[in-house]
């Protein structure tokens, strides 16, 4: 009970003991308004302390909506901030994701660039290789042909020489020195043209009917 209540009380009680203390004659003829006053004064104490009563239930239900609603504010914001939260984490998530699929498909046509240049260098180096040994064997057997030429040139003077010389000799009747002289040519028939080998055999078929024409006049 609180402290204006229990005032009320105590005004109430006082308001009784005064009206015991009356004369005689004078409660018999108020008895009945006392009683009608008391009443009204109870009612009187008894709505003002349900007012109160009120105003302190309504005081609480303010303060535990205000509460509730406070909570809720509270809960909804933690939720909403949550929710964020996550969608940015998602969000996050998947540029983090997105940007390292470009950066490997980066990378990956870097190392396409780089390997296609190996390659390309390798082919170039190879090819200019073959090119280069290319025309070294070419150069070879230019110089090869001409040395061969060379000395099939120099064979050919000198079997033409010698075939000269077989000739004179068969005309000197100097047999021996001409029979020398074809076994030289024999020896350097393989490099001869095909023109000087029919010479050659020309001249060994003159030799030859040279020496039955010498033996018969013996």
């Amino acid at each position: 009970m609180t402290r204006h209540q229990i005032g009320i009380v105590i005004l109430a009680a006082a308001m009784l003991t005064g009206c015991n203390r009356e004369t005689p004659s004078a409660s018999g003829n108020s008895a009945e308004a006392q009683r009608t006053a008391d009443a009204a004064a109870k009612t009187a104490v008894d709505a003002k302390i349900a007012a109160e009563q009120a105003a302190t239930d309504a005081k609480i239900a303010a303060k535990q909506a205000a509460a509730d609603a406070k909570i809720a504010a509270d809960v909804k914001a933690a939720t909403e901030a949550k929710i964020a939260a996550d969608a940015k984490a998602v969000t996050d998530a998947k540029m983090a994701s997105d940007q390292a699929a470009v950066d490997a498909k980066t990378a990956e046509a870097a190392k396409t660039a780089a390997d296609a240049k190996i390659t390309s260098d390798l082919r170039a180096a190879a090819d200019a290789k073959t090119a280069a040994d290319t025309k070294a064997a070419a150069d070879a057997k230019a110089a090869a042909d001409a040395a061969a030429k060379a000395a099939a040139d120099s064979n050919t003077a000198k079997a033409t020489a010698l075939l000269a010389q077989l000739t004179q000799y068969i005309k000197d009747n100097k047999v021996e020195l001409a029979e020398t002289t074809l076994t030289q040519l024999d020896g350097m028939k393989g490099s001869l043209p095909a023109a000087l080998v029919e010479k050659i055999e020309a001249a060994r078929t003159a030799l030859s009917m040279h020496k039955t024409a010498a033996a018969a006049l013996k």
